[in-house]
């Protein structure tokens, strides 16, 4: 059996800390999206990034600086990148430039990547070659420049203890049947651990975005300038880090561990490397797998899948005063309703066209596959169990509820 480090690291003032963060969001006029914020969170502690996808004016840029504030990041952490059709590598790592003391001495100038949370807006509006400048800083958490490399994360001192500055991408892109728009090579898609996609409000918010349209602006002497206080920016990362190390202690359940480890194999065709499906089940699936799936899961997604289960079960679903033990008994039901963000963007199938008019519809079919998928590589567990069909509960209900 493996082992659960640590599992007592994760306290009730977590949980409590990070139900609170939704909510700071929302008292920023950040409306209707309290299943998307804690996606962030959940990405934020687990060393994840998150791609939004969207018609422009969905309030994505907000979102980001909403969330920072939220989290007691500050402003300076924020950093963004709009990206165009002739936006090079360069302006977003950074590069050589000559020195201002007129010594012909060529100096670094960090470009924007260098921050804690990174909004790449409009990433497919960019070209291939400028798209894939973003690989090394999501995945090394660093970027190299004319043979150099410089860290993205930092150790700082918070008195008492050591922590990690965090850094996570929050990249943007238009349905890709825009124009001007081209789409993101799987390489790259695969590093993000979620692509939700975001649809437009209800009546109810969408009122309350009327209503904040038309607040009168404040005039310039009622604006303050504030600066972020280094001391209290350094206790909210110390605290950030605590939380992520105390997250990624709790174990997954043996059969949620089992269930993704059947999604990949299956989707590779690997049916002999399945665990807990009978022979019956196992045919059925065959069938399903080799009729439509036309690019497999691959490892990253196992491990996406993992921890988004891990960090969803602790950020959403227990109770906080049973955070220490009851954590990995939730990771069935979060792995239910983080399953297609996950892998909507890493899995392709086949589509029958002669039913499908729209893009969304094309989408739509994914994301119905993934889920039967799913149901159909439940492990089945111990004859007292019925974590299929409780999967299969979770799933629908999380297909109702979650906005993802």
């Amino acid at each position: 059996m493996d082992q659960i480090l640590d599992p007592s690291s994760l306290e009730a003032g977590h949980i409590t800390y990070l139900r609170g963060i939704p909510v700071g969001v929302e008292a920023l006029d950040m409306h209707g999206m309290a299943d998307v914020v804690n996606a962030l969170v959940v990405a934020l502690l687990t060393e994840g990034h998150v791609l939004l996808e969207g018609n422009p004016g969905l309030g994505k840029t907000a979102l980001v600086r909403a969330l920072s504030s939220a989290l007691g990041l500050g402003k300076q952490a924020v950093g963004r990148v709009q990206f165009t059709p002739d936006l090079m590598p360069a302006d977003i790592t950074g590069t050589q430039m000559p020195a201002d003391d007129g010594s012909g001495r060529l100096d670094f100038r960090p470009g924007p990547v260098f921050c804690s949370l990174l909004l790449a807006d409009e990433i497919n509006r960019a070209t291939p070659k400028t798209q894939s400048a973003m690989l090394e800083a999501m995945a090394e958490y660093q970027v190299t420049v004319l043979g150099q490399t410089y860290p993205l994360r930092h150790w700082r001192d918070a008195g008492r203890e050591n922590y990690r500055t965090p850094f996570m991408v929050m990249a943007t892109q238009n349905p890709i049947d825009q124009e001007g728009t081209y789409a993101l090579p799987e390489a790259q898609s695969d590093r993000f651990m979620f692509k939700i996609n975001l649809s437009m409000p209800g009546a109810e918010v969408m009122s309350r975005i009327i209503a904040k349209a038309l607040k009168p602006l404040d005039g310039p002497q009622h604006r303050q300038v504030t600066v972020d206080d280094p001391a209290q920016v350094a206790a909210a990362g110390a605290r950030l880090h605590e939380i992520a190390q105390s997250v990624l202690s709790v174990g997954l359940s043996p059969l949620v561990r089992d269930h993704i480890n059947n999604l990949v194999q299956a989707s590779n065709r690997h049916f002999d490397q399945l665990r807990g499906i009978g022979p019956a089940r196992v045919s059925r699936l065959r069938e399903l797998v080799e009729r439509r799936v036309t690019y497999p899961l691959g490892p990253r997604a196992g491990m996406a899948l993992a921890r988004a289960a891990v960090g969803w079960a602790a950020v959403v679903l227990v109770e906080p005063a049973r955070a220490a033990h009851a954590t990995t008994a939730q990771t069935p039901r979060a792995l239910a309703e983080i399953l297609v963000p996950v892998l909507r963007h890493r899995i392709k199938i086949s589509h029958d066209y002669t039913t499908m008019a729209t893009p969304h519809a094309e989408a739509a079919a994914l994301d119905d596959f993934i889920r039967e998928l799913a149901v159909a590589c439940a492990p089945e567990g111990p004859a007292t169990g019925n974590y299929v069909e409780d999967f299969g509960s979770f799933l629908d209900r999380a297909r109702k509820d979650i906005r993802l």
